[in-house]
């Protein structure tokens, strides 16, 4: 951001009189204000999906699975005839 525009947190804001949650991309002297005003900042559990030190999302073989595991998976998929699991 070399053209020295800011980064503006996005805060999830609960608002006091409606209970609507409501994004606020404001500077944390606005937020604190807001916050004085009454509304309540709302956490959002679960975000992500990124897998950290991993090359692929596959069905769980692969690269990082122990051989013990990769051993169970082939277990399921010879005693489960049509099964998909990827190894």
């Amino acid at each position: 951001m070399g053209n020295g525009a800011a980064i503006m947190p996005t805060y999830r804001l609960i608002h006091p009189e409606t209970g609507d949650v409501e994004d606020h991309i404001v500077k944390f002297s606005e937020y604190e204000a807001l916050k004085s005003q009454g509304y309540v900042q709302s956490f959002v559990s679960g975000a992500g999906g990124v897998i950290s030190g991993r090359d692929h999302s596959g069905q769980g073989g692969g690269h990082g699975s122990s051989d013990g595991w990769k051993d169970v998976l082939r277990r399921i998929k010879a005693n489960n005839h049509g099964s998909v699991i990827d190894i």
